[in-house]
């Protein structure tokens, strides 16, 4: 038993015995923050990713931001935008001022990092928007909406809004570890191959208001009453 023992000891202290171990511990890891994804675990790692994130793009940040300084009308570094947040709080959603395209939104890992957003979820919808949203697709709001949507791998140009609203709520029942690294991964491919967001369909160009205003659904009066609603509700938040 002690010679067994000692031979134990011996194994773990050699190099092969240390790799074993540290495979181990990280497979024991993983299972934990897999087990825990819903719990605390994707917070956390998105915690860790944005901060991760931000500490390597700091160059480029300051640059926009002392861009976004010279040139927004007011001196502005951040525009800010309404939007629901988890549990269908509004939460206010920065972008650089001054700045067009991609990189305007490069701020947004800052989101991440403060938890209003996660580094996957259901796409953002601004606050006007979310209250022409049928009941039936508000579970879409029970968790953070994400910088990456699941419809990276999911969705098509010829995606609806009720289509995605529907799939949101599909991976919010099914969401899990593996499945946001996958859509990671897709969407980065998706990246450089140029295929920009066309997977979000008529979400990628249009609000959900300007749909349903040319779809016939709605009127202008619906548009400007939702608005005038969530304007309270960010009164209230």
């Amino acid at each position: 038993m002690i010679n067994n023992l000692l031979n134990l000891k011996g194994f773990l202290n050699s190099p092969a015995g240390i790799a074993v171990f540290c495979v181990a511990a990280a497979a024991l890891l993983i299972l934990i923050l897999d087990l825990n994804y819903r719990l605390f675990a994707k917070r956390l790692l998105d915690f860790i990713a944005s901060l991760i994130t931000v500490c390597v793009i700091s160059p480029l940040l300051i640059v926009c931001a002392v861009i976004s300084k010279v040139r927004s009308e007011n001196g502005s570094v951040l525009d800010y935008a309404d939007y629901i947040g988890l549990n269908g709080k509004v939460i206010s959603v920065s972008g650089f001022a001054g700045i067009s395209g991609p990189l305007k939104n490069l701020s947004c890992i800052l989101d991440v990092l403060c938890g209003k957003l996660s580094m996957v979820g259901p796409k953002l919808v601004e606050s006007g928007d979310a209250a022409l949203i049928e009941d039936g697709a508000m579970e879409r709001f029970s968790v953070r909406p994400g910088l990456v949507s699941p419809l990276a791998v999911s969705g098509g140009e010829q995606l609806t809004y009720e289509e995605m609203f529907a799939a949101d709520v599909r991976y919010i029942k099914r969401r899990e570890m593996f499945m946001d690294f996958g859509i990671l991964i897709c969407a980065a491919v998706k990246g450089i191959r140029g295929d920009g967001k066309k997977y979000l369909g008529e979400a990628a160009e249009k609000s959900y208001a300007q749909t349903l205003l040319q779809r016939g659904a709605i009127t202008e009066e619906d548009v400007i009453t939702a608005r005038n609603y969530a304007a309270e509700a960010s009164k209230k938040n």
